[in-house]
């Protein structure tokens, strides 16, 4: 997630800059088209142009909706773990023992790791693996990249991180094991009814979260979507130039300072309006996937490590985990 004050326009430019490249090209050929002998004089009706320019700010005004509202929900589903883990270790501190209450808030750390690690696995429609992306990628660094989900699981689990490691979804294996040892606490009467219900209430709303976060995540956004609003990007972008060089070559004739080289505005003109589009639908193809690691997706990495240290100063630990700060402005 950027969490600067705005997005420089150099470096935005630069990565979509393909896209310029892929205007100024489209607008060179239009203007050759109308100017060579043969087929001079070939343009697309302006009409078509702006009727399809109209369809494709619909589509991809409804795509980036779309897209903004499963980020909100990513943000949401963290935003309400960060609360539970709170309330967890209040509940665990307050009325259980400390070894036990540690024991418990280690493990529940434990599944946030594993949570992460899951959420940051790469998935075929995900749109880390662009050119734009990668290059993109080296102003920050996605912390699960540096690591594993057993290195860091295996300091606070101890010797029931390789059970947890052999299960399909270690984050699941570790919300059963923070059932059966609450119910095992309620059975030996070392916890108040009362308590235990709270407990088992927290434990099925992380349960909710981790679902809600794996609906995100295993779901993308519908391809049939996607694709065609990406589809009828290009096509209204390449369109473009042939659409507006008329309009140019009329401005020619009228003389004056700019006759000779009016046609020629259609490059920098149709150049700035393909770009506009190309990188409005860039933009939220980007966005679709909140958890892969791009730069504007949910910071889960941070928000975990942020959780972890306020978790273990509750119980008094000195030496604490070092925050993950943003890098050139950017948290993941």
């Amino acid at each position: 997630m950027y969490v600067g004050r705005s997005y420089k326009l150099i470096d935005f430019a630069l990565w979509s800059r393909r896209s310029v490249i892929y205007m100024v090209v489209v607008s060179g050929l239009a203007v050759a088209a109308y100017r060579l002998p043969g087929i001079a004089g070939f343009s697309v009706p302006w009409p078509v142009v702006l009727v399809l320019g109209t369809t494709v700010s619909l589509v991809a005004g409804f795509k980036n909706s779309q897209v903004f509202t499963r980020s909100s929900d990513a943000l949401q589903a963290f935003t309400q773990i960060t609360a539970s883990s709170r309330l967890w270790s209040n509940f665990c501190r307050d009325f259980i023992d400390a070894l036990t209450a540690k024991q418990l808030i280690y493990r529940h750390i434990a599944w946030m790791t594993a949570l992460r690690f899951a959420l940051r696995r790469p998935m075929p429609w995900e749109s880390m693996a662009r050119a734009a992306n990668v290059e993109y990628r080296r102003r920050y660094r996605i912390h699960e990249d540096a690591s594993s989900v057993a290195e860091e699981l295996r300091p606070l689990l101890a010797e029931q991180a390789e059970d947890v490691l052999k299960s399909p979804q270690p984050a699941l294996a570790l919300l059963e094991m923070q059932s059966v040892q609450v119910n095992a606490l309620l059975k030996d009467a070392k916890i108040p009814p009362q308590v235990y219900v709270e407990l088992i209430k927290l434990i099925r709303d992380f349960h909710d979260q981790q679902a809600r976060c794996d609906r995100i995540k295993n779901n993308p956004y519908p391809r049939q979507y996607a694709i065609v609003s990406s589809m009828f990007v290009m096509i209204f972008c390449t369109l473009l130039p042939f659409g507006v060089v008329p309009v140019f070559a009329d401005m020619g004739k009228l003389g004056g300072m700019l006759g000779p080289i009016a046609i020629w505005l259609t490059i920098p003109f149709s150049t700035l309006l393909g770009w506009a589009y190309m990188s409005l639908d860039q933009v939220g193809e980007s966005s679709a996937n909140p958890f892969e690691g791009n730069a504007n997706d949910v910071p889960i990495s941070q928000i975990c490590r942020d959780i972890e240290i306020e978790l273990r100063s509750g119980l008094g630990e000195l030496d604490l985990p070092k925050p993950w700060l943003p890098v050139n402005d950017i948290a993941t």
